[in-house]
């Protein structure tokens, strides 16, 4: 048997993909295959993978149309057509390098969920980490947590037994809005009791993520022109201790920016705390400004009360002086008339 099928879904960037495929057929692990899971493919990426077929036959391509989404659900077929247990995934725009599938291979000897040490390439270069360690628990906690999106797994740099996959029965299909397509999927292997996860100490898989740092608007070509140089390290001698080099500096690089995150935060926290108590000292203010306020308004409301009874029994005080009045203009009158 294969021992290690690495899946590929590909759609439209036939620039990336001839170095992203060289880079798996360079696996130290040469029993292996390149399953390309096509997802609608385009004209140009048709002719590459055409050409990668004819030249290794280690490479096959599973042909679909366009699915929804990203045709996550093609996944699954990709999956049952393997023809290895050890089931790796591999972006068509990312690089691994010559290690990885024995590094992980490893792992999954007594493991069934394996990641290499997960992070990204920036496009200045600098490498930076999705920090995690998946056989801890409460890592693998925060990635079942609905109120919030932590994910520090991805496509690139994974792989899992099928005995997992199947155990699980909850194959690939089209991911809900809002979630991302990889965290959604691993979130079904680790809920299950079998999965055991595992983090390699190394990073043997270089990604560059079309989402972040702006990849998104680049051309086809610009594409392919960060990746060459990348590529030619990976394929060239001393590739992995390069990487090693680069990503310790990363560590220093990212810790010294997460303190100073850290630092940030903490000023905002304590301004806020600070604006909360300031808020609550004006609050009492004004809770005791409208007892105060209330206080008066029924003192007010029992004045105007007063001051009502007393208009009222001086208007009846009036109405009975004039009709007073009146009687004894009449009681005059009729006298005058009398006298006459």
């Amino acid at each position: 048997m294969t021992r290690a099928s690495v899946l590929v879904p590909i759609h439209d960037k036939p620039t990336t993909l001839p170095l992203t495929v060289d880079t798996v057929l360079r696996q130290t692990v040469d029993d292996l295959e390149v399953l390309l899971i096509g997802d609608g493919v385009t004209d140009a990426v048709r002719a590459v993978v055409a050409d990668l077929v004819a030249g290794d036959e280690r490479v096959r391509f599973l042909d679909f149309p366009k699915g929804p989404h990203h045709g996550e659900r093609y996944r699954h077929d990709a999956v049952r057509a393997a023809r290895s247990d050890a089931i790796f995934y591999l972006c068509d725009d990312d690089l691994l390098l010559p290690d990885h599938v024995a590094d992980l291979l490893d792992l999954l000897e007594d493991h069934s969920f394996a990641q290499s040490l997960n992070g990204e390439v920036r496009p200045d270069g600098r490498v930076r980490f999705y920090a995690s360690d998946l056989a801890d628990r409460d890592v693998v906690a925060m990635h079942l947590r609905d109120d919030v999106r932590f994910c520090s797994v991805s496509i690139t740099g994974t792989a899992h037994t099928r005995q997992l996959y199947d155990a699980v029965d909850d194959r690939w299909d089209t991911t809900p809005s809002g979630w991302w397509p990889d965290h959604w999927q691993f979130r079904k292997l680790m809920r299950h009791p079998s999965y055991a996860g595992a983090t390699s100490s190394r990073m043997t898989a270089l990604q560059f993520p079309t989402s972040s740092d702006g990849r998104d608007t680049w051309t086809d070509e610009a594409r392919v022109e960060e990746l060459r140089p990348w590529h030619a390290l990976v394929v060239g001698p001393g590739a992995q201790d390069e990487i090693d080099r680069r990503c310790e500096a990363g560590r220093r690089e990212q810790l010294v920016e997460e303190r100073a995150t850290i630092a940030l935060l903490q000023r905002d926290l304590a301004w806020l705390r600070g604006e909360h108590e300031r808020q609550a000292k004006e609050k009492d203010w004004l809770s005791a400004k409208l007892e105060e306020g209330l206080g008066h308004l029924e003192w007010l409301k029992g004045q105007h009360e007063v001051q009502r009874r007393q208009l009222e029994a001086a208007l009846a005080t009036i109405e009975r002086l004039q009709a007073r009045l009146a009687h004894k203009t009449e009681v005059i009158a009729r006298l005058r008339a009398r006298s006459r």
